[in-house]
């Protein structure tokens, strides 16, 4: 992996760029090193989150009290979370873990606004990432909002866009691969289970007689299946044999098997 010095550097010529979606995060980039210089503050991984999470909590009271939240290309708060999402991954996991009531106060309740703005929502789910990652098993299964937020992230993995449901989906994915030790399984892979086998069984069906406007749910039987695909051994076994029920994911069929319905 790149140093964050290599990752920033990138960042850094954009000041004067005459698109606002990277100008705004080289400009907000700038300002918090020179409070770094000015206070003579080491330019570590650990700074640079911890002045992200004053500016971005800064940011988030200024807009309560102006009662709007705006994510335009050139506005402050997603160049915060596009910031934040760039220098989390070099953040040590213990100062993610002693931060997460702050990180969640702050971000969680920015999901429902951020979903019609896809470049901000993307940082959104590279925050995620990064803190679903550094947990330990105590914080994943009794952090208020976390699963909450799980939740908000599994809808995501069926959105009509490509970028966001990669990134979700993407997500899900590195979560469940790091089953926190000594852990076998992850403690989400029943969340996730739950998730596919009720989408499968209500929203990938035929639909008969077919009103103006709705599907017969194929694609999201698509977006489902490419979820699913790399995840699948991770999933508890009981709901890796239903799976395997289906004619997408076996050749012969079982009498004892239920099928669900797939497009």
């Amino acid at each position: 992996m790149a140093d964050i010095e290599t990752a920033l550097a990138k960042i850094r010529p954009h000041t004067t760029s005459s698109l606002p979606h990277q100008k705004a995060p080289a400009q907000l980039l700038q300002a918090l090193e020179s409070t770094f210089e000015q206070q003579a503050t080491e330019r570590s991984p650990t700074a640079y989150f911890a002045a992200l999470l004053t500016t971005l909590d800064s940011t988030l009271q200024t807009s309560r009290a102006s009662g709007a939240l705006t994510f335009g290309e050139g506005d402050v708060l997603p160049a915060e979370l596009y910031l934040l999402a760039l220098i989390l991954p070099f953040v040590p996991h213990p100062v993610i873990r002693s931060n997460l009531s702050t990180i969640l106060s702050l971000t969680a309740p920015l999901f429902p606004s951020l979903v019609p703005h896809a470049p901000p929502l993307r940082s959104q789910l590279a925050i995620y990432n990064s803190v679903y990652l550094a947990l330990e098993r105590s914080q994943l299964e009794s952090a208020q909002g976390l699963r909450q937020s799980f939740a908000s992230i599994l809808h995501l993995t069926l959105d009509p866009r490509p970028k966001v449901r990669k990134k979700a989906a993407e997500l899900v994915r590195d979560v469940l691969a790091a089953a926190p030790p000594p852990s076998v399984r992850h403690p989400y892979a029943s969340q996730v289970s739950d998730f596919i086998l009720s989408t499968l069984t209500n929203d990938v069906s035929p639909v008969k007689g077919k009103k103006k406007g709705t599907t017969d749910g194929t694609e999201t039987g698509i977006h489902i299946l490419a979820l699913l695909g790399p995840i699948v051994l991770t999933l508890p076994p009981s709901v890796r044999d239903k799976l395997m029920c289906q004619n997408r994911f076996a050749q012969t069929s079982h009498s004892h098997c239920h099928p669900l319905p797939l497009p």
